[in-house]
């Protein structure tokens, strides 16, 4: 008899970005034999994705706000697994509140209960701190996308290593791909100061926003190009206006990220946290230079093209940084091989979590 899995993810269930994509990575890259795997989520899915979903035999199911509306959320969380008869739940979140899913799961009689920390910090830093010993209790198996991700979350338990894994080939360095892209955008003769992200806190593009106005300044023949969409994007459109800077991009979300990635020339990523970024795993992998906040784990590095930089030094520093690196740009060249030795490449981690589904793991 096949297992039954729900895949629970604890922010909205979107194409692009965040929880959702690393694991419909996942999903995509999985062999499914012997698995029926489901998805459940806080929105009503995109037609597209939903399509995908029942496409390979899944259902979705849209348990409601769980910031506005916990309670109602939670009641609808118990009815799937008590008409489903789970044998899997798999929560992905980003702080120890998993552990409201994973108590329901354990009412349930849900018998492999899998917690799947994706960062290393939270906004709701007391509740975090209050439900430790709960959350502690309720899992059968802990995962993170990095170390510093584990080592924040479980608080020194035992815990494995998920990391958020792409399919490389599709982030090999692509000229044709660049120069198409290039070419629709206009850009063709810039040079391209690059990000691919939500536009939210974390991201930090105030300062971002900073280190390009101070790129200007050294080098006018300059854009920035930002890959993504979010709450802030208001707030960084009319910064970017306030300070007459008209060589700013916004793509909104994209399906084909990768090919954006090849029209950049250097990649500039100043979060203020991150579990393990996924955008630059996929920049690493298209062969670009990286200048990156000290502040995200070391676990990402995946080739010598990343340089970190401590957020404590002014915009000028990280400004004159990017345009040392963009006057002195080496051959992108094929590093899949690199990525693929850190641990990266989605087959191989798509392996590991169908062991852990199977409870087969050693």
């Amino acid at each position: 008899m096949d297992k039954k899995i729900l895949i629970v993810i604890t922010t909205a269930f979107v194409p692009y970005g965040g929880l959702a994509t690393v694991m419909m990575n996942y999903y995509r890259a999985m062999d499914k034999t012997g698995l029926l795997i489901d998805f459940a989520s806080t929105n009503d899915p995109p037609k597209v994705l939903l399509d995908e979903l029942r496409a390979n035999g899944s259902d979705y199911f849209n348990l409601g706000d769980r910031k506005k509306q916990l309670l109602k959320y939670l009641k609808n969380l118990k009815a799937v697994l008590t008409n489903g008869h789970y044998d899997v739940i798999h929560v992905n979140g980003n702080s120890t509140t998993m552990a409201f899913e994973l108590m329901i799961a354990k009412k349930c009689r849900v018998s492999v209960r899998i917690a799947h920390g994706h960062t290393t910090q939270t906004d709701h830093a007391v509740l975090n701190d209050l439900l430790k010993d709960i959350f502690k209790k309720v899992y059968t198996y802990a995962v993170a996308v990095s170390s510093k991700a584990g080592n924040w979350l479980y608080d020194g338990g035992k815990y494995g290593i998920l990391k958020n894994a792409i399919n490389v080939e599709k982030y090999k360095y692509n000229k044709t791909v660049r120069k198409q892209i290039r070419f629709a955008l206009n850009i063709e003769d810039k040079c391209v100061i690059g990000h691919l992200g939500k536009i939210y806190e974390p991201k930090n593009h105030d300062f971002l926003i900073d280190i390009f106005y101070e790129i200007k300044k050294l080098n006018n023949n300059t854009c920035l190009l930002l890959v993504g969409d979010g709450e802030l994007k208001d707030n960084i459109k009319s910064k970017c206006e306030r300070l007459k800077l008209e060589d700013v991009i916004f793509t909104g979300m994209v399906s084909n990220v990768y090919d954006y990635l090849q029209a950049m020339d250097v990649f500039v990523f100043p979060s203020l946290w991150e579990g393990s970024p996924l955008a630059l795993i996929e920049a690493q992998t298209s062969g670009l230079p990286c200048i990156v906040s000290s502040n995200v784990t070391k676990d990402a590095k995946c080739t010598d093209n990343v340089i970190f930089m401590d957020l404590a030094e002014r915009a000028e520093a990280w400004a004159k940084k990017a345009v040392e690196v963009s006057e002195n740009l080496p051959d992108r060249t094929d590093v899949i091989d690199e990525i693929r030795r850190s641990g990266y490449d989605i087959q191989t981690e798509a392996k590991k979590l169908r062991m852990i589904y199977l409870n087969e793991r050693k």
